[in-house]
Parts: C-alpha cells; structure tokens; sequence
C-alpha cells in the first residue's frame, strides 16, 4: 500500500504528464516567433500591411475562410473580418464600431490586401 503523502505527489505527475500530452493552441510566445506570429487571439498572422498609416495585421481563422483584421498598435484592435476569400468578391465585416468610417474608407485596400495574402498562403490542387 501506498502511503497518503506520496499519492497526491503521483497524482499531480500524472496530471501533468497528461496536460503536457495535449496539443494546446499557442497564446503567445516570448520572443515572438519571426516564422509563424501569433496574436492575441492566438491566431497566426499571415500577413501585415500599412494601410492609410496604419499597421494592419491579417490572421487566419482556423478551418474557416476568413480574415481577422486587427491593427498593430491601435486600441481597440479588432477592426472585423474579411469573409468569402474563396470567392472573386470577399466582404467586410466591421466589428467595432470605433473603426467604421476609416475600414469603408479603406474597404477596396483591405479586401484586395486580404485576396492577395490568401492566394500567395494557399495551394489548389488540380486533383
């Protein structure tokens, strides 16, 4: 029989062994990877462009066909998403309202910037 002060010990290991066997997603890391950024959201940046003197960064959402648009260092961030990318004519969809007029002012520069970052991130295959 085990005694009572090494079971809680053993039980945490496990537990810790489990955690560390299940692929979390990444939040953040320090440094910041130059590869594959990620952002607050914990979504992979695949693109950054300055539009209208703005840094805005362009992450995929995962299994979905979309962009979530979020300035670098403007707060709030979040400006919304660009939706249909697998289609000739992608929409923008605002989420903030603080960001209204400057995202339909620049709507063409963030939709052609989004069409651009996914067809130079994805394959199509002739199969």
């Amino acid at each position: 029989m085990i005694p009572d002060r090494y079971t809680t010990r053993r039980i945490r290991a496990r537990y810790i062994k489990a955690l560390n066997a299940i692929p979390l997603p990444v939040r953040r890391t320090d440094p910041p990877d130059q590869v594959l950024p990620i952002d607050l959201a914990g979504l992979p940046i695949l693109g950054t462009e300055t539009i209208d003197h703005h840094q805005v960064q362009y992450s995929l959402v995962l299994g979905q066909t979309r962009f979530r648009l979020t300035f670098k260092y403007n707060r709030p961030d979040l400006i919304g998403h660009i939706i249909d990318l697998e289609t000739p004519n992608p929409r923008l969809i605002i989420s903030d309202p603080t960001h209204t007029e400057w995202a339909l002012t620049n709507e063409q520069a963030l939709t052609e910037t989004a069409t651009r970052i996914w067809t130079a991130n994805t394959k199509s295959c002739n199969h």
